[in-house]
């Protein structure tokens, strides 16, 4: 029996080689979470054909199905978000973030919050409205708090006073923050360790005013809201991404191969354009 499914939106996430003609698709909607489909000879078709089963493209499907497997019947492309392909640093960027949105989303499962963050990041980063690093840090960021890692940021975790324009550290581990006093009075009694006794691994990350408020910013504002913000400075630019950054991958107590090519792109001196 043969099962037709028309209509269904989803972003790419994945295109990979499947047997010797076909692909198979990675995909994530907002009804169905993560799933899989293959698209039937690929290799036969033009490039405009395959064209809307790119990586990282907003597609509608029609399917078709036999037992337990998907194959795409026709695709048509809603957004290709051409900005990322003209840029090989933030290709490479787009990679990670699609892997962060297949880490964090269900199989068969409705997608919630992770695939719109995922669409806004990605135009942003195609119309070049926002500078990468701080839409890599707000997606990063505001994926931890939806998938269940919310900091409290508020005020400090020991002593309950505000955050003042002393800036604080943001504590990755415990998922909050400590205020410049309570973390020299710390410092004076001995240097916090980087693993204790239990083997809990201690992370600070030293955030400004301006990086602080942004944190909370990004885990509390609407979530069509989460990328209006601006960071004046660079010092607050720098310490927002590295505790965005930080505070996901040790949440998800992962690395990613995808950040790495995309550091390593960034690092490299001579940029590649596809």
């Amino acid at each position: 029996m043969t099962v037709q499914t028309a209509g269904l939106d989803a972003l790419v996430l994945r295109a990979d080689v499947w047997g010797e003609n076909d692909l198979l698709l990675t995909l994530l909607s907002a009804e169905e979470g993560r799933f899989c489909a293959i698209l039937k000879s690929a290799h036969a078709l033009n490039r405009f054909e395959r064209a809307p089963t790119e990586p990282f493209t907003w597609t509608s499907f029609d399917f078709y199905q036999k037992k337990d497997m998907r194959w795409v019947r026709n695709a048509t492309m809603k957004e290709a978000f051409p900005g990322i392909r003209l840029d090989m640093e933030k290709l490479f960027l787009a990679a990670y973030l699609a892997d962060v949105a297949h880490e964090l989303s269900g199989e068969h499962e409705p997608a919630g919050e992770i695939l719109p963050l995922t669409l806004n990041a990605l135009y942003l980063l195609s119309e070049g409205k926002m500078e990468s690093r701080i839409v890599k840090a707000v997606f990063e960021m505001r994926a931890a708090a939806v998938s269940g890692y919310l900091p409290d940021l508020a005020a400090c975790m020991r002593c309950g006073s505000p955050v003042t324009e002393k800036g604080a550290c943001l504590d990755v581990m415990n998922g909050g923050v400590i205020c410049p006093d309570c973390l020299h009075k710390t410092s004076k009694k001995a240097p916090t360790p980087e693993v204790d006794e239990l083997g809990e691994r201690h992370v600070l990350c030293p955030l400004t005013a301006g990086a602080a408020a942004a944190l909370s910013y990004v885990v509390a504002a609407d979530p069509k809201r989460i990328f209006a913000f601006q960071l004046t400075d660079e010092e607050s630019r720098h310490t927002f991404c590295r505790a965005a950054e930080a505070y996901l991958l040790h949440h998800l107590e992962r690395g990613f191969l995808t950040l790495e090519n995309y550091k390593r792109m960034q690092a490299s001196p001579q940029k590649i354009t596809p």
